[in-house]
């Protein structure tokens, strides 16, 4: 009888156990994701159905991990899944007619061999699934997918095996917008030739800031492309500047005052608006990450922002903590039936 007795507590126990275990996963794996989307910013372009806008989605510096990373397999599934998630949850809010990838793809893209190289192309297409949709796409390279930091250098072949395995949409891109990609990472000063359309507001593309780091490379981008917006990323972080195109010592530097913050500026022939947008990816060192967005009108009128997504490391821990919680508590438990 006794042992009947023991047998139906340690099956309640397990039972108990096993629900809060199945209600960590559910809110880690699922709530998490749906809760971040309720958290993003209301924009006008996206609820007006007779304004005209190109609706943008940026996604920076995923930089997916590779098979070298220390836990390997369980690390970069991981990384995945969390990146698939969340971008599913972006794609389907923004409903974007251009996706922009701002470079830094793989972290292990410029140093793989060819045989890693399509592991990690495979795995990149899985992750950012966009068949479902008709938006087209625009790639940037990043340092680490060919080289230019430290003693890992640019090399044409890395170059020609990202641009074979990432080819861009641009010129098939209808609306109002003219997308220029420039690579502040080659060195390479021959900046690509642009058509005059004045019905169309230039978007320079760069993996790398432009106005947040003046150069020469910076100048020749303002004085030849005189963008109207320019969009880039690396530093992890989401900044934004205003610089007018006669006065080179004019920078004014906005700011994201709240994560539901919507920033709105008039595009016009006299200043440029750069945005640094921030990964996507939170194993980069940095406490919040995020995809971008942008809308443009017709008029001009640019809406920016950010759809943030919580902290993995934060569900990470709440799944030792849970998991700790219920082995102290089945030990407690079986000390206090000794002690009776």
């Amino acid at each position: 009888m006794r042992c009947r007795l023991h047998l139906k507590s340690f099956n309640q126990r397990l039972k108990l156990f096993f629900f809060i275990l199945c209600l960590t996963v559910f809110h880690n794996e699922y709530f998490v994701y749906w809760n971040d989307s309720m958290k993003w910013p209301h924009v006008n372009c996206l609820q007006s159905e007779n304004r005209f806008c190109q609706r943008i989605l940026i996604v920076s510096d995923p930089q997916i991990l590779g098979i070298h990373e220390v836990l390997g397999w369980i690390a970069y599934s991981d990384s995945d899944r969390y990146l698939a998630k969340s971008f599913n949850y972006a794609l389907h809010y923004i409903k974007p007619d251009v996706v922009v990838f701002l470079g830094d793809l793989m972290d292990e893209g410029s140093t793989s061999t060819d045989d890693d190289y399509q592991f990690y192309k495979t795995r990149f297409s899985t992750i950012f699934d966009i068949s479902k949709f008709k938006s087209k796409i625009i790639y940037l390279p990043g340092d680490n997918d060919i080289g230019g930091e430290g003693v890992d250098h640019v090399t044409r072949s890395k170059i020609e095996r990202f641009n074979a395995n990432f080819p861009n949409q641009m010129e098939n891109i209808s609306g109002n917008i003219q997308f220029v990609v420039v690579n502040r990472i080659i060195g390479d000063f021959s900046l690509p030739s642009v058509s005059t359309f004045d019905d169309k507001f230039r978007v320079v593309l760069s993996h790398i800031p432009l106005t947040f780091i003046p150069g020469i490379f910076s100048r020749e981008v303002m004085l030849q492309l005189k963008p109207n917006v320019i969009f880039s990323a690396h530093d992890h972080r989401v900044a934004m500047a205003t610089t007018r195109k006669n006065d080179s010592h004019y920078f004014k530097v906005g700011s994201f005052v709240d994560d539901s913050t919507v920033i709105k500026k008039q595009i016009n022939d006299q200043d440029c608006t750069e945005v640094i947008w921030p990964t996507c990816s939170y194993r980069m060192g940095v406490v919040k990450s995020g995809y971008g967005f942008a809308t443009i009108g017709n008029d001009g009128q640019m809406e920016v922002g950010v759809l943030w997504i919580h902290s993995r490391f934060w569900t990470l821990y709440l799944y030792l903590l849970v998991i700790a919680t219920c082995l102290v508590l089945y030990a407690f438990s079986k000390c206090f039936k000794s002690f009776l």
